[in-house]
């Protein structure tokens, strides 16, 4: 058994396809039943817009679209979450996310470290006692540069270089003035203190001291030979405020989008976000998705394709489909591939480049802008299907189900507020209202109907019996529709017997429709009891 393929006339249907179908699966190769939602014990602080699976039965929510990964950090001892809310990108950790009773994440850092504001000041020099006349071909010529560290470890960029100054002894030291840290909420707890060194025709910036950050004065007498390690966080930049999107490739990139600028982070580390790794589209962006090493970004024109295993080496692809994302809730990475919704249907893009109208072949797009208003889905991928929300022309919620490898669609009144995955158990929890739920994990089943193609048959061709199989007859009802018009039903609670004999009824075109709550395995009609096909 199939579901709608409402682009093909009903008599044309392959005869496994149904004109109308609801609240069913067909996994099993017969008519089966959606499960209700099993309610958990979680209660939520908020009705949610965005539902998060942080960790055991700890749950984020947030009232607005949010992007949310886990860390990249190998083995990350804080247990970090990073985020983008269309303010700001921000960065959560369990010592402050799941603080008190209230909303989870209850606190959380804007993301990034910023470079310092001001120079280090060079304050007084004291020489060494008892030196000799200056050489001046021992002099050493020095800059300061400092950068800002967070209490995760994260290095910032540095930031405005101190002026020149000459030692001209060695063991001299130098007294350094450290701007006092204005107030933030970048996490910041420490600062690192960099001298120039050059040798062998090669100058930089190599650690002298970390300092805390409320420590605001050093004197630095360390030889050269004794330094610590060369500066390497130059272009570790915040990512801009605008910044949304924020998705992670398998190869520890975070990826996000502003404007139609591409974002990528240095690879394990999604505070820092070069300039060199930005690239852009023709385009304004409304959504990507992460499919292994490659990034699928769908804009207001062609969607595109980035991959690399660098973000430095990051390759775009232009892809030859003009289908525009109508909505960016409705991206959602399949097993393999990711569909989105365009003002056309369902568009599947995989990790190379392969772009289709996928749902070409079973509605067309008046049908799909008319029936299912794309610029209103959202959209989940449960046990290899598309799960969508939509808002029908009177604004009340619906939703339907599409099956890339059937590809065929049925329709469902499961409506919530927003699902999240928990990844271990690979199950989908939904918020309605205030309440969790576990999707489709329900010992009841839901009312479902699913209506047959339509039979044409010479004109006053009359069936005298139906059979239908089901392992519970009593939950089934059963519809017979003549002409288009329904002739003769069986409610639930009457089929006691799987074979019916009809009253006289004629016609030229027939379907069966059945509903109920019982798993249907096949419905039969025949001119007479013996020719009924066993």
């Amino acid at each position: 058994m199939r579901g709608e393929r409402p682009r093909v006339i009903g008599h044309l249907l392959p005869e496994a396809c149904a004109t109308q179908a609801r609240n069913c699966h067909f996994r099993h190769g017969v008519i089966s039943p959606l499960r209700e939602d099993l309610e958990t014990s979680i209660t939520l602080p908020i009705t949610p817009r965005t539902l998060f699976h942080y960790r055991d039965d700890f749950w984020f929510t947030w009232p607005r679209r949010v992007d949310a990964i886990h860390s990249p950090v190998a083995q990350d001892q804080y247990g970090r979450v990073y985020f983008t809310d269309g303010q700001a990108p921000q960065v959560t950790s369990a010592s402050i996310a799941t603080r008190g009773q209230g909303r989870y994440p209850a606190a959380s850092y804007r993301l990034g470290v910023p470079a310092p504001p001001s120079p280090p000041q060079i304050g007084e020099i004291c020489y060494p006692e008892g030196e000799a006349l200056n050489d001046p071909l021992d002099d050493e010529t020095r800059f300061y540069v400092e950068t800002y560290v967070t209490a995760y470890g994260e290095e910032g960029p540095p930031g405005p270089v101190s002026h020149e100054v000459t030692i001209p002894y060695p063991g001299s030291r130098v007294t350094l003035q450290l701007a006092a840290l204005v107030a933030q909420n970048h996490n910041i707890s420490r600062r690192r203190l960099y001298r120039s060194v050059t040798g062998g025709g090669v100058a930089d910036y190599l650690l002298v001291a970390e300092l805390d950050i409320a420590q605001t004065t050093y004197e630095d007498a360390l030889p050269s030979a004794v330094l610590g390690g060369v500066l390497e966080t130059y272009d570790y930049l915040m990512p801009p405020d605008n910044m949304v999107g924020l998705c992670l490739m398998a190869n520890g990139i975070a990826a996000g989008f502003a404007g139609n600028e591409v974002l990528f982070s240095a690879a394990y580390l999604p505070y820092a976000w070069p300039n060199a790794y930005r690239q852009s589209t023709e385009h304004d962006i409304v959504a990507m998705a992460a499919l292994g090493t490659s990034l699928v970004v769908t804009t207001q024109g062609y969607p595109y394709l980035f991959s690399g295993v660098s973000p430095g080496s990051m390759t775009s692809s232009k892809l030859p489909i003009l289908q525009a994302c109508s909505s960016a809730d409705s991206l959602v990475e399949m097993d393999g591939f990711v569909l989105y919704a365009s003002a056309n249907g369902l568009v599947s893009v995989d990790h190379q480049g392969n772009a289709r109208l996928a749902t070409e072949g079973i509605i067309d797009p008046r049908q799909w802008r008319r029936q299912f208003r794309p610029e209103t889905i959202r959209a989940w991928s449960v046990e290899g299907e598309y799960f969508a929300h939509y808002q029908d022309a009177q604004q009340r919620r619906a939703g339907f189900i599409f099956d890339p490898q059937a590809m065929d669609l049925r329709h469902t009144d499961s409506v919530f507020d927003c699902a999240a995955r928990q990844l271990a158990s690979d199950q989908y929890y939904i918020a309605r209202q205030q309440r969790l739920y576990q999707l489709q994990q329900g010992t009841h089943p839901r009312a479902m109907y699913w209506c047959s193609k339509v039979f044409l048959a010479p004109a006053n061709t009359a069936f005298s019996c139906l059979r239908v199989l089901s392992p519970q007859p009593l939950q089934v009802g059963i519809h017979l529709i003549i002409d288009d018009a329904i002739a003769f039903s069986l409610p639930p609670g009457t089929l006691t017997e799987p074979v019916v004999k009809l009253p006289p009824l004629t016609g030229r075109r027939w379907q069966i429709a059945c509903y109920g709550t019982a798993q249907v395995d096949r419905l039969t009609l025949g001119t007479s009891m013996a020719r009924l096909p066993a």
